[in-house]
């Protein structure tokens, strides 16, 4: 993140909506997040898909957001997981341009 931007995130912490995310561009997606390049199609990239996921679910509550955690095995394998957290903003984004 450029320093302008660490600032304007602090002073917004509470305040999550588009606005919130941005796009690490070339070599800082990998190097700054390599958490989520799953790095495979197989069993280890859907091991590591869970873990991020519930990761995420995870830091939405340490926040406040959303007060249970709700993971749900099947017997085919697949797994759920539900958050009760922010969700994922959708909207279009003026500093990402889309």
């Amino acid at each position: 993140m450029r320093p302008d931007r660490e600032a304007m995130a602090r002073k917004q912490a509470k305040e999550y909506g588009n606005e919130s995310i941005s796009s690490l561009k070339g070599a800082d997606r990998v190097r700054k997040r390599p958490g989520v390049i799953f790095g495979s199609d197989g069993l280890e990239g859907c091991e590591h898909a869970v873990f991020e996921i519930l990761s995420n679910s995870i830091d939405e509550a340490k926040e406040g957001y959303g007060k249970e955690i709700i993971l749900t095995s099947y017997r085919d394998g697949s797994i759920e997981v539900e958050d009760f957290g922010r969700g994922c903003p959708v909207d279009y984004n003026p500093a990402e341009g889309r």
